[in-house]
């Protein structure tokens, strides 16, 4: 039992921490992938990340608050977009928690004072959904 146990736990938690990057987990050469897609300003920081792109990580999906902007990608070579708004440009911010279902992200509905809108996805636990909710809500309110 122990052993069927410990070989079904393996791959689980292997397969868990494939790709999976943090603020705290992006190397140089993860930050230059993410400027080509996304381009940031001079002294921008990247402040928290989240990945939402299953095997291929942060390469196919980010999404993530700097101190100048929100932002989201999705890159799959079928439909890839990417979206970001610096904080001045952000006419409103819906959170929608969904930390309690099971198939759903949480996210960031960001509304931009020009009628454009994307969502910044966070799939993460009740704890870290919360601190993208109010660091967005806490650095959009101090610059705009």
């Amino acid at each position: 039992m122990k052993t069927t146990l410990f070989f079904l736990l393996v791959p689980f938690l292997v397969f868990q921490s494939c790709g999976q990057r943090n603020e705290n987990k992006l190397s140089e050469k993860d930050l230059a992938y993410i400027n080509r897609i996304i381009p940031l300003d001079q002294n921008e920081v990247i402040e928290l990340f989240e990945t939402n792109g299953g095997t291929k990580g942060f390469k196919a999906a980010g999404n993530f608050i700097t101190n100048k902007r929100l932002a989201h990608y999705w890159i799959d070579g079928k439909n890839d977009a990417a979206h970001s708004l610096k904080y001045d440009q952000i006419d409103s911010l819906v959170t929608i928690d969904r930390t309690r279902a099971a198939t759903y992200a949480s996210y960031i509905e960001v509304y931009g004072r020009n009628g454009y809108s994307f969502r910044v996805y966070i799939d993460a636990d009740s704890s870290r959904t919360w601190n993208f909710f109010n660091k967005a809500i806490q650095n959009w309110q101090s610059k705009k």
